[in-house]
């Protein structure tokens, strides 16, 4: 028997550190880690807290309201779950909230982003070409 391989394998993207994904990390209350994903330059994290969505909810809207974090954009989705969007001196967060099934918990996503620390420069202008020569 003749197996052939094309190709080449790849390796999975490796997510960012913990620290360079989020600025600060605010878990919500009694919080159990339940799973982590990302790509190059991003990181999800999500967690369960058996306190009460609502309560969970209005954590998240106080810290994220409160100096150095800047609260963005707060929306309630179609599937009921809350979906937040901070920023702590630029840098990205986005905390979605929702029931469990059962109603007897909370399930929190985290996701942050890494960002350029050099700010990017304009490119030199360049005169356009004249009509006519």
């Amino acid at each position: 028997m003749l197996l052939l391989a094309c190709g080449s394998e790849s390796k999975p993207p490796k997510p960012p550190e913990v620290t360079a994904a989020f600025p600060s990390l605010p878990l919500p209350p009694d919080a159990e880690f339940i799973s982590r994903a990302g790509s190059d330059d991003a990181l999800q994290i999500t967690l369960f807290s058996p306190v009460k969505t609502p309560i969970v909810t209005e954590y998240y809207r106080k810290v994220l309201s409160s100096k150095p974090w800047k609260l963005v954009s707060d929306v309630k989705s179609r599937d009921t779950s809350t979906v937040l969007y901070a920023e702590h001196g630029g840098r990205p967060m986005w905390v979605r909230v929702w029931s469990t099934s059962d109603g007897e918990g909370t399930m929190v996503e985290l996701s942050g982003a890494t960002v350029a620390t050099q700010p990017v420069q304009a490119a030199e202008s360049v005169p356009s070409p004249k009509a006519g020569k």
